[in-house]
């Protein structure tokens, strides 16, 4: 905790400093040259033993428990696990709750905008309802708008909720004050706030960038309900596709602000979100639909014929697709196009394709 209170060390410098030396202890109390000989910079090594010198460890720890403020970090068992695979995860996470809601599966991101229009209020009742009776955590930023819309009614519907925070946890420096109440409902609840900034942080304005990762980090999917096109649910779609995980949009009128985000992102690749179903696909909750065609009643090529005998009703990944098959790449993506606007195979979500065949 002390380390990550140095300004101007990241959590990559900051996993750097501890793969050279044999503790956290060690790092924090070591010497100028010792520092230096760690791959710090001169300058970077001046500000870190300039800054050491000012923070007790121990005045921290204890402001921590005065607070009632848990914390982890990287290297311990209870880390959420999504979270450790993104490419910057925090060394330390604080947190109000209980963090075995971060472990559970699936988690999934709900973001959008501040200023939610009434068909986002409509909408996200029919679409986030069977989603969290499934048991899928919610993950979003506690924010007014679609953040605490996604929250509220993961708590009407008896579902866990993470809030993710960009600002300290203590009580003086909560951010949005206004949402304490909430927040006190997540976590009777069962469910987490969790922060990366120390507990006496304000809500500075470039926290929030460094905030929605991890709202994306810890999801296995992110969906962007309400956005514009400058929204800042947008950067968390663009962290979730850095890091590897689906975008889900809800698409919206075209002459509506705050759908002008959500539209360019289904543009770009998003899934488009029409119903429940099309979420729990993505999260692997939807049951396999059964097949409606027997193979002997259509006229497929042979090319066709070899994919539809790969897979039956169990998700099979595009790359295992083209792994198993001898057909160049190119031409399966095409097959498959083909085969999906047929009615013969479905894209369940995240390139895992099904047969709706009987064979």
């Amino acid at each position: 905790m002390a380390l990550s209170e140095i300004e101007g060390v990241g959590p990559r410098t900051l996993k750097k400093l501890l793969a050279f030396f044999d503790s956290g202890e060690a790092c924090f109390k070591a010497s100028f040259l010792d520092l230096k000989n760690s791959g710090l910079s001169e300058k970077a090594t001046e500000s870190f033993a300039k800054q050491a010198k000012l923070i007790d460890p121990d005045k921290l720890a204890n402001q921590l428990i005065k607070e009632n403020i848990k914390a982890t970090n990287i290297f311990e068992d209870d880390y959420p696990a999504l979270l450790k695979e993104i490419y910057d995860p925090p060394i330390v996470l604080y947190y109000l709750g209980d963090l075995t809601a971060s472990h559970q599966q699936p988690l999934l991101a709900v973001v959008g905008s501040r200023k939610i229009s009434n068909y986002g209020q409509t909408v996200m009742p029919e679409l986030l309802a069977d989603v969290i009776k499934q048991k899928a955590v919610i993950v979003s930023g506690l924010a007014h708008g679609v953040d605490s819309l996604a929250h509220q009614l993961t708590l009407e519907n008896n579902g866990q909720t993470v809030a993710v925070v960009g600002s300290g946890l203590a009580r003086d420096y909560f951010y949005p004050a206004s949402q304490k109440g909430l927040a006190q409902k997540i976590i009777e609840q069962g469910g987490l706030i969790v922060s990366e900034f120390s507990p006496f942080t304000a809500a500075l304005p470039f926290n929030f960038p460094r905030r929605n990762r991890i709202i994306s980090g810890l999801s296995q999917a992110t969906l962007v309900i309400e956005a514009s096109g400058k929204s800042g649910a947008l950067i968390t779609a663009k962290y979730a596709l850095e890091q590897g995980r689906e975008v889900l949009s809800l698409p919206g009128p075209i002459n509506s602000p705050v759908s002008g985000g959500t539209n360019l992102l289904i543009q770009n690749g998003a899934k488009a979100v029409t119903g429940a179903r099309d979420i729990l696909e993505s999260l692997g909750l939807a049951a396999a639909e059964k097949p409606t065609v027997k193979l002997e009643t259509i006229q497929a090529s042979t090319d066709e014929l070899l994919l539809l005998k790969m897979f039956g009703t169990s998700g099979l990944h595009i790359d295992k697709i083209i792994e198993n098959c001898t057909l160049e790449t190119s031409l399966v993506n095409s097959l498959l196009i083909q085969l999906e606007l047929k009615g013969w195979v479905k894209n369940i979500g995240g390139q895992n394709y099904v047969s709706l065949i009987s064979l």
